[in-house]
């Protein structure tokens, strides 16, 4: 089976903003974002007659956000050391004992009930059972995610090399905590007992990423204000016909691509980079160019390398040794929709309602990669990454303009009973039915 190899370089922005030509663009967005400051500026000192800035959208976001930090807390705690104590122990074991089937058993058992216990049960009880903002529930359900995963690939490239020292009457000695304390922070999910490393840390790039990860926050709760919530928040107040409904959808392009590049760029660039830098971690490859993608199989190997390393080697070849290679095609469309599962959990749990279309998107992208090879195999023509972004930015508007209208529907029709079902299922379609009339 292949093997991730991780080397040292740089981010791919860090080396294009390096570029006059890219730079300008760069400037173009933060230019935006003092407009969309000014305007906030002026509005308040014309209302108010004072300048405020309001920072309401970013407190309900991150809504007890001491208490997702507690959580996170417990969650880390448990990852820290129970996984590695149960392989030190099932390690030692095996070489004392004459059971070996039996031990193994008993150290999958204890892992499976703490994983269910304070990585399964813990955080969704967490999230369902108290008030927080979206962004508080995304940092505790994104964490729990990370930890399931970097534990899998923990155990995953450990526990092998021990069973085979074993049979062959060789040393299992495990590898040293501080390493496997390294991997829980550094920005990876495919655990190595060595990492290429840079010299030193320079703490002025470390600071400068912070700050735009925090300017970013402040940039995305402006792009609410002035371009989501005027549209949505008001949609209850007239009849919602068809020619509404479709124009939503096209009004909420630019909100939906102004938050989709600043997830990327305030996330994949500016906290990974601040991370990798801390910890001296040189591979800084966190994405590709994916804006140069002209299909989504291609989008989807570039956006996010991190998660879709963890995806082609933990899943997607170990499905390939299960069918015996003979079933490509099966591989990756399980693959992807185990990543559409857990997109829709994560989305479900942080929203509080269900509105599957990760999934059926994710379905959407194998066939695509199945049965469209013309549009996927090298057609680098300047068409196809058109035609690409307008796929992207509808089905981003589609998304974003069907989850407000969901998320509104919940504050304008609010259920009598609040039951587990009825947090998790769609009320818009309920909530407008009476209004939605097609124009005669």
């Amino acid at each position: 089976m292949k093997q991730k190899v991780f080397i040292e370089q740089r981010s791919l922005l860090d080396e294009l903003l390096e570029v006059e030509h890219f730079r300008t663009i760069y400037n173009i967005f933060v230019a935006v974002l003092c407009i969309f400051v000014l305007r906030a500026v002026v509005v308040d000192f014309i209302d108010n007659e004072c300048i405020v800035l309001d920072f309401e959208v970013l407190i309900f976001a991150f809504g007890r956000l001491h208490m997702a930090l507690l959580a996170w807390l417990v969650m880390f705690l448990y990852t820290l050391l129970v996984p590695y104590k149960v392989l030190q122990i099932w390690a030692r074991s095996l070489e004392t004992l004459q059971l070996p089937t039996a031990v193994t058993v008993i150290a999958a058992a204890v892992l499976l009930i703490g994983h269910a216990t304070v990585l399964g049960f813990y955080p969704v009880y967490t999230v369902i059972s108290q008030p927080f903002g979206p962004a508080s529930c995304f940092v505790i359900i994104l964490e729990q995610l990370r930890f399931l995963m970097k534990i899998h690939s923990f155990l995953r490239e450990i526990a092998p090399p021990i069973l085979r020292a074993r049979s062959n009457d060789g040393k299992m000695g495990l590898p040293p905590f501080s390493t496997y304390l390294y991997f829980l922070f550094c920005p990876t999910l495919i655990y190595r007992e060595n990492y290429p490393r840079t010299p030193h840390v320079r703490w002025r790039y470390v600071i400068e990423n912070f700050a735009k990860f925090l300017g970013c926050l402040f940039y995305g709760s402006l792009l609410f204000k002035c371009l989501s919530i005027p549209i949505f928040s008001n949609m209850n107040k007239q009849p919602l016909t068809l020619r509404r409904l479709v124009l939503s959808v096209f009004n909420a392009t630019l909100p939906a691509l102004y938050l989709v590049l600043l997830m990327f760029f305030c996330f994949f660039h500016c906290w990974l980079n601040a991370f990798a830098e801390m910890l001296r971690f040189a591979d800084r490859g966190f994405y590709k160019d994916w804006w140069n993608a002209t299909s989504f199989p291609t989008f989807f190997r570039t956006w996010n390398v991190v998660v879709h390393d963890w995806l082609y080697y933990y899943i997607y070849q170990d499905l390939l040794w299960v069918f015996k290679a003979k079933a490509q095609s099966v591989a990756l469309l399980s693959t992807f929709i185990i990543s559409g599962v857990v997109h829709e959990y994560a989305f479900t749990l942080c929203f509080g309602f269900f509105y599957p279309f990760t999934l059926p998107f994710s379905i959407v992208v194998v066939l695509e990669g199945m049965f469209y090879s013309t549009f996927t195999h090298g057609n680098k023509r300047p068409n196809s990454n058109i035609l690409f972004w307008t796929y992207l930015l509808l089905g981003l508007a589609l998304q974003f303009c069907l989850q407000s209208l969901e998320w509104y529907s919940q504050i304008h029709c609010p259920v009598q009973k609040s039951t587990f079902w009825m947090k998790v299922t769609t009320h818009f379609w309920s909530c407008y039915s009476s209004a939605i009339t097609t124009p005669s």
